[in-house]
């Protein structure tokens, strides 16, 4: 596909790639916000509120994920190692198990029920997170090290 020409000069092109990633951000966050803030208000009884939110959300995580990926890059301030994995996934489990007991809670008004459906979220979310941060970082860490040996394997030809 042939790209059009630009009629943005240098720092405008800059400056419109700052703009496009803080709205990128915002609509992440937004959305998420907006479907925790949904799930708590109305629960998990119907799916249909929350159907197009997540979709979008899902694309654009996914989108995000393998767009990073594929060009070797993790994060722009946070370090790639097992002990980022560990701190994100508790925080993740953290709120998980904190939304979710909200939401038990809200529907049984029983602590026993809220209590160990939190941990159970939290404990799944953790692994799963823990799982899945593991499996990124090391396809992440193998694809920066594709990307970096290509222009050695060009200069020898």
């Amino acid at each position: 596909m042939k790209r059009k020409k630009s009629n943005l000069d240098e720092m405008q092109e800059q400056e419109l790639l700052k703009v496009e990633h803080n709205a990128c951000w915002i609509a992440f966050w937004g959305l998420l916000g907006a479907i925790i803030l949904q799930s708590i208000v109305y629960g998990s009884k119907d799916f249909k509120t929350l159907a197009g939110e997540w979709a979008v959300f899902i694309v654009l995580s996914v989108y995000l994920s393998i767009s990073s990926l594929r060009r070797g890059i993790w994060d722009r301030h946070i370090v790639m190692n097992n002990k980022t994995s560990l701190m994100l996934s508790a925080v993740a489990a953290l709120a998980m198990g904190g939304i979710n007991a909200l939401m038990v809670f809200r529907n049984t008004h029983n602590t026993g029920e809220t209590a160990s459906a939190a941990l159970i979220t939290a404990a799944v979310t953790f692994v799963l997170c823990f799982a899945v941060l593991i499996i990124l970082m090391k396809a992440t860490e193998k694809r920066k090290k594709q990307l970096e040996k290509e222009p050695e394997d060009a200069d020898q030809m």
